[in-house]
């Protein structure tokens, strides 16, 4: 359980959001360190460098620890959280995705349909435990969605005041609850994969391989690959799968490739 997962990689995104939060002191550069667009320039990316390399591994206890409690590689999940947010923790209310693996209404909805444990967690937390005598599946629509907004606001670090308006360390939360939804994501693409194809995930394709699907699930939906699993001929690989994926789908195959280039050592 040593497993180190300290990276020390330049992330544009996270500096940007560190110089324009204040946390990262960009006043002697030009432009605060900011371009106009919001992107950090030269000066800010050097003074946001130290920063950075902390930012990016302030996780890891809670990566290790969510990855252990739910048997899911420690380099995906901090793979996923590279590619979604850049370790930035914040949430974007407006464009509705919040947190470090950028959860969104649909993402809940996944982790309360297909983690029941977590589910149930969630509804005790709202409800107590004699207001949830059934599955999510089974509430009304109102309660789905009372719950699924009782998920994001789990994992929203606002704090007006903390340093940057955020409370950085509740991100660890953040990280519990993409570990339940990758969960979630393993067990529906488990059901897909046999659903389309008779056969158990693992008489289908390798542990890596399955481990694309799970990812691609969580980013495009199983109706996506549902649909590339029926078009393609022998689905046993990835490579073949992510080349039937729909034109309304692709973004799962790039998601997968800039996930593989998070995790290349």
């Amino acid at each position: 359980a040593g497993m180190d997962l300290s990276t020390s990689n330049r992330y544009d995104l996270l500096a940007g959001n560190l110089l324009a939060s204040g946390i990262v002191d960009g006043s002697g550069c030009p432009g605060n360190g900011l371009n106009p667009d919001g992107s950090p320039n030269a000066c800010g990316i050097t003074a946001a460098r130290e920063t950075i390399l902390n930012w990016q591994n302030r996780y890891d206890a809670a990566i290790l620890r969510a990855s252990l409690l739910g048997d899911i590689p420690p380099l995906v999940i901090k793979a996923v959280i590279a590619v979604e947010s850049q370790f930035w923790p914040a949430a974007d209310w407006t464009g509705g995705e919040i947190g470090l693996g950028q959860m969104t209404s649909l993402g809940a909805d996944m982790v309360l349909m297909w983690n029941r444990a977590y589910a149930r967690s969630i509804c005790v937390q709202a409800f107590g435990e004699a207001g949830c005598p059934v599955d999510y599946v089974y509430l009304d629509a109102g309660t789905q969605a009372l719950l699924r907004g009782l998920v994001l606001q789990t994992i929203d670090v606002t704090c007006p005041v903390c340093p940057g308006g955020i409370d950085a360390d509740k991100g660890t939360v953040a990280v519990d609850v993409l570990a339940e939804t990758l969960k979630a994501s393993c067990s529906q693409s488990a059901q897909v994969i046999s659903g389309a194809t008779g056969r158990s995930p693992a008489a289908v394709m390798g542990y890596e391989d399955f481990w694309r699907f799970v990812l691609a699930n969580y980013h495009s939906g199983a109706g996506c690959m549902l649909q590339a699993l029926q078009n393609t001929d022998d689905p046993t690989s990835w490579n073949a799968i992510a080349a039937n994926l729909s034109p309304g789908c692709t973004s799962g195959a790039t998601y997968i490739r800039r996930i593989e280039e998070q995790i290349k050592p």
